[in-house]
């Protein structure tokens, strides 16, 4: 229950920059090298910080007293989450003309992550494709 917690903690904490890179990092993942690069940092600086907003601000407030590792990590996981998190936001904006065209529907449900993760990339707009591996689902077969 408290890793629970603290992993929902976590992605609360996990918010607010842009980055490009070829795939998003899972919210696991992200959790996960969080928790191990700053977990002394963490504690030294936002011990006792209720779990949720106010993590993040505690977090976002220490960054420049937090050590250089868990300064790195938490840009790289802060840019993959967004990505991820926005992908999977505007991904029926961006793909609704392949979406219609290629699966015929549309409809955003797991048929509709299905019938997408069996597509060719090169089926695909560039940034459509670019936009659905963004969201994870191709690789954690997760639903929308």
């Amino acid at each position: 229950m408290k890793r629970a917690s603290f992993g929902l903690a976590l992605l609360i904490l996990i918010g607010g920059v842009t980055a490009a890179s070829a795939q998003t990092m899972s919210y696991a993942e992200a959790i996960s090298q969080i928790a191990s690069v700053c977990k002394n940092d963490i504690a030294r600086y936002c011990k006792g910080v209720p779990l949720g907003p106010r993590l993040r601000a505690c977090f976002d407030a220490n960054a420049a007293r937090m050590s250089p590792q868990c300064q790195q990590t938490t840009g790289v996981v802060y840019a993959s989450i967004t990505r991820r998190a926005t992908a999977q936001r505007d991904i029926g904006d961006i793909c609704s003309a392949d979406i219609l065209t290629l699966c015929g529907t549309s409809f955003a449900d797991a048929n509709l992550v299905t019938c997408m993760a069996g597509l060719a990339p090169q089926a695909m707009s560039p940034r459509c494709y670019q936009t659905f591996v963004d969201t994870g689902w191709a690789t954690e077969k997760a639903r929308p």
